[in-house]
């Protein structure tokens, strides 16, 4: 086999199995982990993968190398017949796996929308009068997302050295059009600190908000799960910088505070 017509089969072999199995090529271009620019370039014959990136493609699609350097003809009749012998039960597992794939590529799109640095804000444990503003980063590493809080323990003040911090680490996904954060930490004494935040986007085009609810442990009471309101506001700029300024325990006169803050904290249930 030439080449020119290795490279003609990969081209038609792996265009038509993407396209059997995924709804666009862009979807099948993200489950092998490719941009969608390098996909273009092997189905329009002008590159051809490395012997690395080719037996990953052949792994993730669980077709060997030699058959996706077959006569296209060939391979399309071998798909076919391995359908055919599916029964209905097996068929049906199949394509529901299919979909599960494809809606978690979604969700990790949609995800990656959120990703950056969030005031998050919600009334403090220590008081009804106050409220607490910590910094968020949510961020994706080896196909999930994740968000981690740094909290600063300190009340109304902005001082310049060091502040009393301790952070969360949270599991971040999408379900039913809300944002979900969900942690779960290990404290001393065998006690696990709890917590799972549910957003929603302000109605609001193009605003920086994100109201919702979150159920946390209970400062007060071991084993006790409290509801709360709580705001996420996008920022950019320097965060040690936003951290020290912002973060922090202050009460809901202060002047750091906001009306739109007071507003949500009051009986409404959503600020626009």
């Amino acid at each position: 086999m030439t080449d020119s017509t290795k490279t003609q089969n990969f081209a038609l072999n792996l265009r038509q199995i993407l396209l059997n199995r995924f709804p666009t090529l862009t979807e099948g271009a993200r489950y092998l982990g490719l941009n969608r620019q390098q996909l273009n370039k092997y189905l329009n014959e002008s590159s051809f993968p490395s012997a690395r990136t080719l037996n990953r493609i052949s792994q993730a699609l669980n077709i060997k190398i030699d058959a996706l350097l077959s006569d296209p003809a060939n391979l399309l009749r071998s798909i076919k017949d391995e359908d055919a012998k599916l029964s209905p039960i097996e068929w049906g597992m199949q394509k529901s796996f299919k979909q599960a794939v494809n809606r978690t590529m979604r969700e990790e799109e949609a995800l990656k929308t959120y990703c950056g640095d969030y005031f998050l804000i919600h009334r403090s444990a220590i008081s009804d009068d106050c409220f607490q503003r910590s910094l968020v980063r949510i961020f994706q590493e080896d196909g999930k997302t994740f968000a981690k809080s740094l909290i600063a323990l300190r009340k109304d003040g902005h001082p310049t050295h060091g502040i009393e911090t301790f952070t969360h680490g949270s599991l971040v996904f999408w379900n039913s059009g809300c944002l979900h954060l969900l942690r779960m930490s290990h404290l001393g004494g065998g006690e696990t600190d709890l917590g799972l935040m549910i957003l929603q986007r302000s109605r609001i085009p193009h605003a920086k908000l994100m109201y919702g609810h979150a159920l946390t442990t209970s400062a007060s009471v071991s084993g006790c799960i409290v509801p709360s309101k709580v705001i996420m506001q996008k920022v950019s700029g320097n965060i040690i910088q936003l951290f020290r300024q912002h973060c922090g325990i202050w009460t809901f006169d202060s002047s750091a505070t906001n009306e739109k803050i007071r507003e949500y904290f009051s009986n409404k249930m959503y600020v626009e």
